[in-house]
């Protein structure tokens, strides 16, 4: 088998300890290649998108979304590499979108690997919406690395239980704080 250039290194993140330990091997890979790191956060609407077609979100609101989906993403970075960025080329994006797809397509260029966590989510969230580790594993056409969360990946996860808060902002625009780890 010849031995593809890894260009790009793309990593499935939500803020899960799974998305944290991706993130730290997605970096190390990335710098072992000199390739560019690219965490992605996909992301639908609370309720999915059927609803948000039903009843559109006032555009507030969907701003809101885009604020709180570029957080997840800022705050994974922060929790796997801290203050200081990893010493590689960093292109953070948050897509609306299925996570799955959204991954495998982003990962579809030659050069690409794509890096997923594991145990973001509880059995019924598998259930009814799917693993995106299975999904990646079964769809994508480069190489997928999964890889599992250690101790210190579960203290630094800013979205311990893996669901990071969509939730639509208070009247008046505000948003209402999320909740840390200690």
């Amino acid at each position: 088998m010849a031995t593809e250039t890894i260009e790009r290194v793309v990593v499935g993140v939500d803020g899960s300890a799974g998305s944290v330990a991706a993130l730290r091997y997605g970096a190390r890979e990335a710098a072992r290649h000199g390739a560019a790191l690219c965490p992605v956060y996909a992301w639908a609407p609370p309720g999915g998108e059927a609803a948000d077609a039903v009843s559109p979100a006032p555009s507030d609101v969907c701003d809101h979304w885009e604020r709180a989906a570029a957080a997840v993403v800022r705050e994974t970075c922060e929790a796997a590499f801290g203050p200081t960025p990893p010493g590689t080329v960093l292109r953070p994006r948050a897509v609306r979108a299925a996570p799955g797809p959204a991954l495998v397509t982003l990962a579809r260029d030659p050069g690409t690997l794509l890096v997923v966590g594991t145990g973001g989510h509880g059995p019924l969230h598998r259930v009814l919406r799917g693993s995106v580790r299975r999904h990646c594993l079964r769809h994508a056409c480069c190489p997928v690395l999964v890889v599992h969360p250690g101790p210190a990946d579960h203290r630094a996860a800013p979205v311990p239980d893996g669901r990071p808060r969509m939730d639509a902002p208070a009247l008046g625009g505000t948003a209402r704080p999320r909740a840390r780890a200690a």
